[in-house]
């Protein structure tokens, strides 16, 4: 009964914990992110790819974020230029399942002995926004950042919500927003 307690309580601390995500992120130290003045916003990143969440990942959620890294890029100073562009900045949906099997054994009173053991399987769902910045040219990534996320929103949650985030992965891009 103890274990039981013991992993009850435990399964507890890890839920609790996994709802305060952390930007992860990471550039390349050899360049001069003041020395871009243009970008490009990847198309190809404003179509669905997973099809199977279309709660998670859908038209609406795409444009959300293609509009919120284009704001946060020009916010720094890039300005949007299609024709000769330096930046392409972009964006990944990544949605990730786990499958938890949880045994609710019961044991009988009089004998100790395990009378039933059912197994409950429970599918979770990790969602994480990955934003990042190629050089247009070489196609490097130059910067990226992650966070997990949660984008099964009611409609009126969503913009505030993707734009919280894109905001929190842009705190770690190397060039300052530029004073309005």
């Amino acid at each position: 009964m103890r274990s039981l307690i013991k992993y009850t309580l435990g399964l507890f601390l890890c839920f609790g914990c996994a709802s305060t995500s952390e930007v992860i992120y990471d550039y390349n130290l050899d360049v001069d992110f003041n020395t871009f003045d243009t970008y490009v916003l990847c198309i190809d990143d404003l179509f669905v790819e997973n099809y199977n969440y279309p709660n998670l990942d859908n038209q609406k959620v795409r444009q959300l974020l293609g509009d919120a890294v284009s704001n946060a890029m020009e916010l720094r100073g890039h300005k949007t230029n299609v024709f000769k562009p330096q930046l392409q900045a972009g964006f990944r949906i990544v949605i990730t399942e786990e499958r938890v099997e949880f045994n609710n054994c019961e044991h009988s009173g009089e004998l100790e002995y395990w009378e039933e053991c059912k197994i409950h399987n429970e599918i979770y769902q990790k969602e994480t926004l990955v934003a990042y910045v190629a050089e247009f040219e070489t196609n490097k990534i130059i910067w990226q950042a992650s966070i997990g996320c949660s984008l099964n929103k009611a409609d009126r949650n969503l913009k505030p919500y993707i734009q919280e985030l894109t905001a929190l992965l842009f705190e770690t891009y190397p060039k300052e927003t530029e004073s309005l």
